[in-house]
């Protein structure tokens, strides 16, 4: 039985059901939600209990999972292929807002793309819901770089095909006044350069690809480039080419990280405790 897709009437974002992703799933059901991902950008799939084992099944369906080096990873979580995106310790305590971990995740509120910082890059990121605050969940929000590139006026997209962008951890960190990371992570995690404008392969559309981990402009001054790069963020992010996902308890978010923005929004994260659970498929081929 073929997947029952549910797109907004944008197209951007749709409900995926008809499959149950606590079962081992076959090729014919990872195609249909390729295809899916291509098309709509950003899918979710609503009362999917999922535990970690299921969830690292499903992704690596889509290409290699990240191992992410250990910074400011919650210490109970012993996957290197997963991060807890929580507000919650090591032993399951709510942080303080003095907390280290707290104050790095602090940049999930601007908007990036996932690992964006590596060589190569994610192409794919699952996120789970396995706490959610009791009222006033925070959405995530989703912003569409295909249409946010193809609203230009052509001579604007001449202007700007064959920028290139360097990538980084510290450069989204600095925008929070994060700079504590360990010899391991800047070991593992140097800047990584990759095209302002890129062409995805699912839909052969081309996209912006930036945000928060973009630095500047290679070969420019600095400044001139972070500034091309904020103006052209506010563009790509207007409300019209957003999907904003209301998150129900049990939910399996994904999306498509080549041709998409997303950013947290805040709560009360000092009363209420929300607990998601994050991994990513890379691409195969640095960009």
């Amino acid at each position: 039985m073929p997947l029952k897709i549910d797109p907004t009437p944008s197209g951007f974002g749709a409900g995926i059901s008809g499959i149950d992703l606590t079962r081992p799933i076959t090729r014919e059901q990872y195609e249909e939600v390729e295809r899916a991902l291509s098309d709509h950008g950003v899918i979710y799939f609503r009362n999917m209990p999922i535990d970690d084992e299921h969830q690292e099944a499903f992704i690596r369906w889509f290409g290699p999972p990240n191992a992410l080096a250990k910074q400011m990873s919650n210490a109970a979580n012993k996957n290197p292929y997963f991060y807890d995106v929580s507000n919650t310790d090591e032993n399951g305590n709510i942080m303080t807002e003095e907390h280290e971990r707290r104050h790095y995740l602090q940049a999930n509120l601007f908007w990036h793309t996932d690992m964006s910082m590596r060589q190569p890059p994610a192409r794919v990121t699952v996120l789970s819901a396995r706490v959610l605050p009791e009222v006033d969940a925070p959405n995530t929000e989703f912003a569409d770089m295909r249409a946010a590139w193809e609203a230009l006026p052509a001579s604007r997209q001449k202007e700007l095909e064959g920028l290139v962008v360097e990538h980084s951890v510290y450069a989204s960190r600095a925008k929070v006044g994060y700079t504590n990371f360990n010899e391991e992570t800047r070991k593992l995690l140097p800047p990584a350069h990759h095209p302002l404008v890129r062409t995805h392969p699912g839909s052969g559309r081309k996209c912006f690809y930036m945000g928060a981990h973009a630095s500047h402009i290679v070969g420019w001054p600095e400044e001139k480039g972070r500034a091309l790069l904020e103006e052209l963020t506010e563009f790509a992010t207007q409300p019209k080419f957003r999907y904003v996902h209301v998150w129900q308890p049990r939910d399996v978010l994904m999306w498509d990280d080549s041709c998409t923005l997303h950013r947290s929004r805040p709560f009360d994260d000092q009363k209420y405790r929300r607990e998601l659970r994050w991994c990513s498929a890379r691409e195969l081929e640095a960009v």
